[in-house]
Formats: C-alpha cells, sequence, structure tokens
C-alpha cells in the first residue's frame, strides 16, 4: 500500500519544494497539498483554501490571532475535503507559523506530523531589538510575537519532530524542542545555464550587486544605501545594480509614507550618479542569474533572521561575497577564506571592503571558486535536500 503524504503550506510549495521533488516521482508514495494559492503538478491532489472570514477588531495582537485560527480553518476544511474524496494521509508536512498546522491531528490522529521550524520570534538576539537606529520593540510588537509563537508551539506539541534549515534557525526555538528539531536544509537549485543558445556572461569589471526580496533594513538595505557613496567616490568606475522590490518586507516600513527605498534616497540621493546606480526591481530567475554572474563583487547583509536562499545561489555561482558579520552568515562562513565579512552596523567598512575587492582580481578568484564548494561540501544543494527529505518522511 502506498505511503500517503500530505504537504501543507499558504504559499505552496515554498520551502516545502524539496519534500515535493523528493516524492513525486515514487510509485510507493502518494502527494496531496494544501495552500492559498492556485497550483498544478501532475500527480499531485491539491485543494486551495481560503481563510475564514474574520472581522478585524483594530488591536493587533488579537487581529493577528484571529487571522491565525482563520488559516487553521480553511486549511482544515481542505484537509476535510482530500479526506471526502478518499485521501487520509500517513505523513504531514506543514509550517506551523500560520496556524495551517493547528487541526490536522484532531483531523488525521493516526498520521505522522513534521513541522518546518522556519523561525520562533526572539525578544533579544533576533530581529528584534537588534538595530540600534531604532526604537526598542513596543510592549504590542512582543505581545504580537508571543501570540504567533504560541500558535507555532500547539502545532509542535503534536508533532513526530521538526525540520529547521540551519542550526541558528533550530536554536531559536526554545531549549526543549533543540532534540526534537532535526536540520534539514531544502537546498539551491544548481545555476541555470543562460537560454536561447546564449553563451554563459563573463563577469564585468567594477560591478557590485545588492539582492533581496524585499529592500528593508532587515537585510541590510540601509547600510549598503550608505555605502554606495563611498563606493562611487572611491572607484569612478564603480557600477551599482540593486535587485529587489521596494514594496513589503519582513519589517515595518519608515512610517512616513514612503518606503525604504524612498526614504533612503532622500537621505543619500543626492549623492548618487544615476548613471552609475540602478534599481533592478524584482528580476525572472534567468535574468537574476544572469546578473549574479556578471557581478564583480556581490554584497548579502542580514539581521539574524532567515539565511536567504539568495546567499547561497550567488554563492554557488561562483560570486565574491562580501556578508555581514551576524549569526546566519557565520553558520555559514567559517574562515576567512570564504568570504569577507564586514561589521553589519558600518558603511564605511562595508564601502572599503567592496572597493579592495574590486581592484583585487586574485582574491576575488579565491572567493569565487570557494563558494561552489562550500555549497556542495555543506551539501546545500536541492539534490541533497531532496534526499534530506525523503530519507526523513521514509523513516516515520
Amino acid at each position: 500500500m502506498a505511503l500517503r503524504v500530505l504537504l501543507i503550506h499558504q504559499t505552496f510549495p515554498s520551502q516545502l519544494v524539496a519534500a515535493l521533488e523528493a516524492l513525486e516521482a515514487r510509485e510507493d508514495v502518494e502527494l496531496a497539498g494544501i495552500g492559498m494559492n492556485p497550483y498544478r503538478r501532475p500527480g499531485l491532489r491539491y485543494r486551495q483554501y481560503t481563510p475564514a472570514l474574520i472581522e478585524h477588531t483594530g488591536d493587533a495582537v488579537l487581529d493577528d490571532l484571529t487571522t491565525r485560527a482563520a488559516m487553521a480553518a480553511g486549511a482544515a476544511a481542505a484537509a476535510r475535503a482530500l479526506r471526502y474524496d478518499g485521501f487520509e494521509p500517513d505523513v504531514i508536512v506543514a509550517h506551523p507559523g500560520w496556524g495551517e498546522a493547528l487541526y490536522m491531528k484532531d483531523l488525521f490522529p493516526r498520521a505522522k506530523l513534521i513541522c518546518y521550524c522556519e523561525y520562533y520570534y526572539l525578544r533579544e538576539g533576533g530581529e528584534v531589538n537588534f538595530d540600534p537606529e531604532f526604537p526598542p520593540a513596543s510592549p504590542e510588537i512582543l505581545h504580537r510575537m508571543r501570540a504567533r509563537n504560541a500558535v507555532t508551539l500547539a502545532s509542535l506539541e503534536d508533532a513526530e519532530v521538526g525540520v529547521a534549515p540551519t542550526i541558528w534557525q533550530r536554536y531559536t526555538f526554545p531549549a526543549f524542542l533543540h532534540s526534537r528539531i532535526r536540520i534539514v536544509h531544502e537546498g539551491i537549485l544548481p545555476p541555470e545555464p543562460p537560454g536561447f543558445g546564449r553563451p554563459v556572461p563573463r563577469r564585468e569589471d567594477n560591478v557590485v550587486t545588492f539582492a533581496a526580496r524585499h529592500l528593508e533594513p532587515h537585510r541590510g538595505f540601509h547600510t549598503f544605501m550608505r555605502a554606495v557613496p563611498r563606493i562611487l567616490q572611491q572607484n569612478p568606475a564603480a557600477d551599482i545594480r540593486i535587485i529587489g522590490s521596494d514594496q513589503g518586507g519582513y519589517g515595518a516600513p519608515p512610517g512616513d509614507g514612503r518606503t525604504w527605498k524612498e526614504f533612503l534616497l532622500g537621505e543619500v540621493g543626492g549623492e548618487l550618479d544615476p548613471r552609475r546606480v540602478h534599481f533592478l526591481g524584482l528580476l525572472d530567475r534567468p535574468r537574476y542569474v544572469e546578473m549574479l554572474r556578471r557581478t564583480s563583487v556581490h554584497t548579502y547583509l542580514t539581521y539574524p533572521f532567515v539565511l536567504s536562499w539568495s546567499a547561497l545561489e550567488a554563492m554557488a555561482l561562483g560570486c565574491p561575497m562580501v556578508m555581514s558579520d551576524t549569526t546566519p552568515t557565520r553558520e555559514l562562513i567559517r574562515t576567512g577564506d570564504e568570504a569577507e565579512i564586514v561589521d553589519f552596523f558600518d558603511p564605511a567598512a562595508l564601502a572599503e571592503t567592496v572597493c579592495r575587492l574590486l581592484v583585487d582580481g586574485r582574491r576575488r578568484d579565491e572567493l569565487a571558486a570557494r563558494g561552489p564548494q562550500i555549497v556542495v561540501e555543506r551539501r546545500l544543494s536541492r539534490e541533497d535536500g531532496q534526499e534530506a527529505w525523503r530519507q526523513l518522511i521514509l523513516s516515520l
């Protein structure tokens, strides 16, 4: 009899993509998925859900909890529809942060539950109260974080095992859970060759790139932008290319109606040459990969937060890296020959390091060669992630 596996994620498959890919080719596994987005894949029973209707109260904490309860109810309704169609899972893999895993054991008490432990909100040592430029977290923010953690903990109570992509992400969770959370990174896709028969682009001289899904302080955008005038001044040939959306983000906007891009251009825009500073927005994957293949130096900065896939992708593509000295990157970068490390809060040091690399071809070549080796040695490819998920799920 086939093993039945249900994968649940609001933006399906997202971080569960390696688990999906690990099992879809097996004849002894039946797969189903639940998410909020429309999704189709051969061989996958998929149910899209809509959160239950709610009325917001204006209280940020209550509204946040209510939203998660509505998502839990919506996911449960989709799960009941699967059961009505004859799908009774043996294993459920779910991200607990939005509440989607909350009712699954009530519906399928014999199923084994795996929770994807992406992040546990820390009141100290994480993204909150890290950056001295911003006020300490208000009691309301701390209350909301505690409420979000409560939803995660309620799901983890039911879980047979948790999975975290990195050691640091595991250690954001309470100590009593560490022994139950295994380290399984989902892995990154291998670099894609350029399409349409085009040759692989060569690295250009004096190109500096910055990439993040959202241009915001969580990913060091403010530090980078404050370094740009110094980079342009120290290297008259430098060409700055910034990838990412100026809308949305993990953190709050500046609060004056502007985006962080607008806020920082208001601060340093007068010192920038628009012919040498390019905001490229979000790029499709082929263009994104091509841009990283062309860069001379790639910068990656982050709060103590989830390590971005983009950092690993840039390393796999052989980008010479300048990275912030924060906990997620320190787990990845262990020696001085793997990347240049700078103080997250020091734009002058960032500019100095970038400019030094731009004129040091030998050092860039060393870092370019080391990045792909790290991805292989630390087993961070998508194939590695697939194998780790396959072993875990089939062992339950």
